[in-house]
């Protein structure tokens, strides 16, 4: 048999396990799937692809589906006989509604697993199912879950945070700027490295421009320093970038029933 045959039916062996992945690594956590090498794509592929090909296969077998592994035998051999192409042409039916069934249950397998994951926060509290993408964590607060963290909302929890406030520190004609802005999203780049954010209701100051110190130790008022920025949102680059300034607000009622925003504790 030809090498590009046997590469051919190996890639169709290995498409329940490609499936799996590529249905796991999903929305914000896709970038880990072109990240990893290709020897390690290549080995965590293998491992799923063998348990929906086992499970096909004795599943068939249960319901009196049979699956003939002599015919396979013989079509990757060096010399395939015309007969195994003749019975795989006559149970081509069969055939199809034996793997697309399998790469359907495959590709949903892998979303749904990926759901419990996120659900159960087991990517936050267990290391082994922490997706690579660490900028999510820290972007969305959820590092605060993380065992190994020396900060620990107390009274509050993640799903508690309602916005992110970010402070960004970026050099423009040698002079230092301070922008603010509450986090609309993020783009990752080809690396998994940070590339963009985007923040709203944005402004920016001198970094000069800083708060004084009256003489009874309270910051003086600088809001008349800052030049806001019309526009839905702005576009920070993060190579251009100093510095990166987190807060995590939630929302409260005040005692007039209006929402206020506060920092979780």
């Amino acid at each position: 048999m030809s090498i590009a045959l046997s590469t051919l039916v190996l890639f169709f062996l290995l498409i329940p396990g490609i499936l799996f992945r590529r249905f796991y690594y999903t929305e914000e956590f896709s970038r880990e799937y072109f990240k990893e090498t290709f020897f390690a794509i290549f080995i965590a592929t293998i491992l799923p692809s063998l348990f929906f090909q086992f499970l096909w296969y004795f599943s068939a077998r249960l319901i009196g589906f049979h699956v003939d592994l002599y015919t396979l035998g013989d079509i990757v051999s060096s010399n395939p006989s015309e007969e195994s192409f003749q019975n795989l042409e006559n149970s081509s039916v069969r055939v199809l509604i034996y793997n697309v069934s399998m790469f359907l249950v495959a590709s949903f397998s892998g979303y749904l697993i990926k759901r419990l994951v996120r659900s159960k926060r087991w990517d936050r509290r267990f290391k082994f199912f922490r997706f690579q993408n660490s900028w999510h964590y820290i972007l969305k607060g959820e590092f605060f879950d993380f065992p190994r963290a020396e900060i620990i909302l107390e009274e509050d929890s993640v799903e508690d945070i309602e916005f992110v406030f970010i402070d960004a520190i970026l050099e423009l004609n040698g002079n230092s700027y301070l922008y603010d802005g509450i986090l609309v999203d993020y783009e990752l780049s080809s690396d998994g490295g940070l590339e963009t954010i985007s923040i709203t209701n944005a402004q920016r100051r001198k970094l000069l421009n800083d708060s004084e110190i009256s003489k009874n130790g309270k910051k003086k008022d600088n809001s008349s320093k800052y030049y806001p920025i019309t526009g839905h949102i702005l576009v920070l680059k993060y190579a251009e970038l100093k510095n990166l300034n987190f807060t995590y607000y939630t929302l409260d009622f005040d005692k007039n029933e209006e929402l206020i925003p506060r920092s979780v504790k």
